[in-house]
């Protein structure tokens, strides 16, 4: 890539590479909490360079907006943000999708509305996307223990027309 930010499709499907050539073979174990992190686990080098990346093509899609509507760039962002070893790296690839020309790729994101990893962000991209589909897959994060992930559940069952109880 030539900048930070990716200005192509070629340069999206190049940084995606490089974030899937950075995935461990084996899903990695959590390391011990942080005291930086309020308690939560420590972040793997790799997650660290893979969420980057993923910023950086997720300010690529607002630089350059037709990128949006490429269905070959969003496929590929998609397979980094489906890449589990990857754990909290893809966190900036699902956010990366938070917009409706990417709706189409909602149901793979869903099936990780649950995983702590990257649960968060999943809730919020589809809250992006506008997709009303996932209420028996959202209200369970009414639960959650981080209070911002319950506030983004309550906001996505309010819009789809139910009330958060």
């Amino acid at each position: 890539m030539s900048s930070d930010v990716p200005t192509s499709a070629d340069e999206i499907f190049e940084a995606c590479e490089k974030a899937l050539s950075l995935a461990p073979a084996e899903y990695p174990p959590s390391l011990p909490s942080s005291k930086e992190l309020l308690g939560a686990p420590d972040w793997y080098a790799f997650e660290h360079e893979a969420w980057r990346i993923g910023e950086s093509v997720r300010r690529s899609f607002v630089q350059n907006p037709r990128l949006k509507k490429n269905e070959a760039v969003l496929n590929r962002v998609l397979e980094v943000a489906n890449c589990r070893n990857l754990r909290r790296g893809r966190q900036s690839f699902v956010m990366a999708l938070a917009f409706v020309a990417a709706r189409q790729r909602a149901k793979a994101l869903s099936l990780f509305l649950r995983d702590p990893d990257v649960g968060g962000q999943v809730l919020y991209t589809l809250i992006k996307m506008k997709t009303p589909e996932f209420v028996r897959e959202v209200e369970p994060l009414l639960q959650s223990e981080k209070t911002w992930i319950r506030n983004l559940a309550k906001k996505y069952l309010s819009r789809h027309g139910l009330p958060a109880s």
